[in-house]
């Protein structure tokens, strides 16, 4: 049962968030553009808005860019409180731009500095090499302005290949984070643990058998250098 103070912070918190939802737009991916916008738990009196448009390379081979338009608005009337603009943001070719997500988790870095997150999806539709992956940024307000401080983080894939429907290989590869409780250049460390798992296909007489396996739980501390997260090679990308 709730009590009546938390009563009322719940109902403040619910008008909040249909203001915001007034306020700002939310439209699914059309191939052309698309936009999200959510309250942030953390300062609920904001909201995080972000918005993609796809542009089509001279080519004409269907394959372009997104920009991207991210920002902090007021949940009341959506006015910005602080943005970020990066042309040319996604890559959208054989392996297309599907989705972004915005993510609210604690990202605290630091005890005044709290990070939000986007979680951007891509995917390649193939039976015969099938992949889909998701890219995680954390980024933080700086005044009137966002930064990003950690960029291309692969936090999750899955990808294979198959010679037919019953030969070949599944591998998913999946990534959390974690705030760690040492820290450089006054940022926390991020612990960053993988693991995953791979499944085979063979064929035996008439039977398709199917054989899977844990991969090696691996865990590294991701470092700020004063400007971002280092990222390694194969953390990132395809």
């Amino acid at each position: 049962m709730l009590t009546p103070t938390r009563l009322l912070f719940t109902l403040g918190f619910l008008a909040i968030t249909a203001q915001a939802q007034a306020a700002c737009t939310t439209k699914a991916y059309d191939g052309q553009s698309m936009s999200r916008c959510v309250v942030w738990p953390a300062f609920p009196n904001q909201a995080i808005s972000v918005k993609s448009t796809y542009l089509a390379d001279s080519g004409g081979d269907d394959a372009g860019v997104l920009d991207l338009d991210l920002a902090i608005v007021n949940a009341s009337d959506a006015k910005p409180i602080a943005t970020y603009r990066k042309p040319g943001a996604y890559n959208s070719d054989a392996v297309r731009f599907d989705d972004v997500r915005i993510d609210t988790g604690r990202y605290r870095l630091a005890p005044d500095i709290r990070a939000f997150g986007l979680r951007s999806k891509f995917e390649h539709s193939s039976s015969a090499t099938p992949y889909e992956k998701t890219d995680l940024a954390l980024y933080v307000r700086e005044g009137n302005t966002l930064r990003p401080v950690l960029e291309g983080l692969v936090v999750f894939k899955n990808h294979g290949e198959f010679m037919s429907d019953c030969e070949g290989y599944m591998k998913k590869t999946r990534r959390t984070l974690e705030i760690g409780s040492t820290s450089h250049n006054g940022f926390a460390d991020l612990i960053i643990t993988t693991s995953g798992s791979k499944t085979k296909d063979t064929k035996a007489g008439s039977q398709c058998v199917s054989k899977t396996t844990d991969l090696k739980k691996t865990q590294i501390t991701l470092t700020y250098d004063g400007q971002q997260y280092v990222v390694p090679e194969d953390f990132r990308g395809y």
